[in-house]
């Protein structure tokens, strides 16, 4: 397994809400659900939640969920998601208490490597990214739509996508559905490179995005990913993103009760679709600049929103997964700042999956941003890890041998420790001036274009078995038939 061990929590996770007011913001949320419902534009789960009790509107397509239903529904959830990667090892334990990161979605703009201009993204581009996430050793999946490449039809777009995803990576993929007609031939895709769909629900490397439509609306498009994942027992990363004062209250702990009652409406349509369906609890919840209306997904109240999720989605029993973002227009100082904030008090909460979304509040993709991410998880990464504590670590032996006036620097403890002990993130300026001056005295960004070039020149993923690729390919032209 993979992730990021947080053995020096030793007080436990961060919380920034007490026990009395995560329960508030449930019972809040289930209030909501039972009393003012939600919209299911859906016949087939309008008759589930029927058939379940939940008394239903069909004419306004308006169902309404008691709490017990919800509460019963949810519990019959695994607390433990493993998802694996292509190869059929398992990578993401989600609730069994390491961090993972994965490569987020929704970029439709490309930062060129070569100028930084933006523009249209190629399918080029979205190998690229798939690759430079392969290589990048603190990212450990990413999602099929990563970046939206402008040359796809949209009659072939999602097959097309994961076509490219499967073939320059080979870890965990999350699915995004941009044309339902497309959910069968994704998942075939998915069976094919497991060996089978049933080798496919034990050891899945595809999960789906199941998201509602703030506020407090399920659409029939995330119905169709939720019914065909859920009634296979794939997993599902099921998400609400209401932004406060437009699409749900502009309080945080107002948009926290919406959020919470839209994932467990997901959630209880999951479990009624299919008992032990995996779920994986998520919130995209974003805050507006309030003299532009525009959404943010940098702001401090992301992180903040993120710490508080952790806590509801532990009173569920359910792992969970936030997108830490950025509204920086070019990778630099304020792209680190935000993804700092966004990242790191969710990871102290427990989160257990953080999706990075990029530059221009999730809208341009750039390699540059990847790389200098990975970093910013190195520093994570070892924060979480914390301090040891032991005879080892304490040293006392060789302080005595040592003693006053001693020299630390080629003792045996020092050798044996100071590469686990001291992190060492590469793209950091740590050297003298008159050296960095010398170098050409390069910033961080000509930094990370640099070693972005270098990995994608160099780093070649694991290829697809060729009877697959084959298959993969038929699947493929099938679907461009259908679409012409």
């Amino acid at each position: 397994m993979t992730g990021f061990p947080r053995t020096g929590l030793r007080g436990g996770p961060l919380q920034n809400l007490s026990a009395t007011e995560v329960e508030g913001i449930h019972q809040g949320a289930l209030q909501v659900l039972e009393k003012t419902g939600i919209a299911v534009h859906d016949k087939q789960m309008l008759r589930l939640l029927a058939g379940a009790g939940c008394p239903v509107q069909q004419e306004e397509f308006r169902a309404f969920l008691p709490a017990a239903i919800v509460e019963a529904a949810v519990s019959q959830a695994p607390r433990v998601v493993t998802l694996y990667d292509r190869l059929g090892q398992p990578i993401m334990a989600l609730g069994a208490g390491p961090l993972h990161v994965r490569v987020s979605s929704g970029a439709t703009g490309m930062l060129d490597l070569d100028d930084g201009r933006r523009r249209p993204p190629t399918c080029q581009d979205a190998a690229n990214v798939a690759r430079l996430a392969d290589a990048l050793p603190n990212v450990q999946g990413m999602s099929t739509m990563a970046v939206q490449p402008a040359e796809l039809p949209v009659t072939a777009v999602d097959v097309l996508a994961t076509r490219l995803a499967l073939a320059n990576t080979t870890k965990p993929l999350g699915y995004v559905c941009l044309n339902e007609r497309l959910i069968e031939a994704v998942i075939a895709m998915a069976a094919a490179v497991a060996g089978g769909e049933e080798a496919l629900r034990c050891r899945p490397f595809l999960s789906a995005l199941a998201e509602s439509t703030s506020p407090l609306q399920l659409v029939a498009s995330q119905m169709a990913v939720l019914r065909a994942f859920g009634s296979r027992g794939l997993p599902l990363s099921i998400h609400a993103h209401p932004m406060a004062g437009f699409t749900a209250p502009v309080t945080l702990a107002g948009i926290l009760a919406i959020t919470h009652a839209e994932v467990l409406a997901l959630a209880t349509l999951a479990q009624l679709v299919r008992p032990g369906t995996p779920l994986i609890y998520g919130m995209s919840s974003s805050v507006p600049n309030m003299r532009s209306g525009a959404n943010l997904s940098g702001a401090v109240e992301i992180g903040m929103m993120g710490t508080a999720l952790a806590q509801l989605a532990r009173r569920c029993g359910l792992p969970c997964v936030l997108s830490s973002g950025t509204d920086a227009h070019h990778p630099g100082a304020q792209s680190i700042l935000e993804r700092l904030m966004t990242l790191l008090p969710p990871a102290l909460a427990g989160v257990d999956l953080i999706n990075l979304t990029t530059l221009d509040t999730k809208m341009s993709f750039s390699l540059e941003q990847l790389v200098l991410d990975d970093m910013v998880l190195g520093l994570v990464a070892r924060y979480l890890r914390g301090i040891a504590v032991d005879d080892e670590a304490l040293a006392l032996d060789i302080i005595d041998e040592l003693g006053p006036g001693g020299g630390y620097a080629t003792a045996g403890h020092t050798v044996r420790h100071f590469r686990s002990e001291l992190h060492v993130p590469g793209l950091l300026e740590r050297g003298p001036r008159a050296a960095w001056e010398a170098a050409g005295a390069h910033d961080l960004r000509e930094d990370a274009r640099a070693l972005a070039r270098r990995i994608l020149a160099e780093h070649r993923p694991t290829p697809l078995a060729e009877g697959v690729a084959a298959c993969l390919d038929d699947i493929v032209a099938e679907v461009e038939r259908e679409g012409s």
